[in-house]
């Protein structure tokens, strides 16, 4: 019961279009939140602008899809942690960790406080303590990274907005039900999709 519809990939024009285009070919899919956001050219494009910013940042891949994991675990996005789940094994991360990013936890103590500090920003809505921001640069992020952190959760936390408000079923399904959210019942177990070159 999608409240808003995934555009079907042929079906977008214009900017919307050049832009799916790019992402059927770098990742070989279009994701459901970028047919989502095909509805407005100017929503795709802005978030994938930042995006596309955030690969250059100081931050390693694996620490931003932790990230994700944990942004999207916390706000009951089963679509975005699905997805960055997958992401995730690809960037190099084990079962555990990956698991251990659903609840805001690490092995890796710089990961943890990262991902400790991200939840809290949440779930302060940005009015975090000087504890955690302490926490934070006891593990060695400074300014530049801090904000990057607060970037990536701004950006993940866009894409649960999006993916929840429209109830759309993730695009793979492959997460351990203990990651999950109740409402992921009602999707298909796995839904695969094809393999990235």
């Amino acid at each position: 019961m999608t409240r808003i519809r995934p555009l079907d990939p042929e079906e977008i024009t214009g900017r919307s279009k050049l832009l799916i285009d790019d992402i059927r070919q770098s990742l070989g899919f279009v994701p459901t939140l970028m047919r989502l956001l095909s509805h407005s050219p100017s929503a795709l494009a802005g978030y994938l602008a930042l995006r596309t910013a955030l690969r250059s940042a100081t931050l390693p891949a694996p620490l931003r899809e932790r990230i994700a994991i944990a942004i999207a675990a916390a706000n009951g996005c089963d679509g975005c942690l699905a997805t960055h789940m997958r992401f995730g094994r690809e960037a190099g991360l084990s079962d555990d960790e990956l698991h251990g990013a659903a609840q805001s936890q690490s092995g890796d103590p710089a990961a943890a406080a990262a991902l400790g500090f991200a939840r809290a920003l949440i779930e302060t809505r940005g009015h975090v303590g000087s504890r955690e921001l302490a926490v934070l640069r006891d593990a060695g992020f400074d300014d530049g990274a801090i904000v990057e952190i607060v970037t990536v959760v701004a950006t993940n936390l866009f894409a649960n907005l999006i993916n929840n408000l429209a109830l759309a079923a993730p695009d793979v399904c492959d997460v351990e039900p203990r990651c999950l959210s109740p409402a992921a019942a009602s999707f298909p177990v796995e839904v695969p999709l094809p393999e990235t070159p």
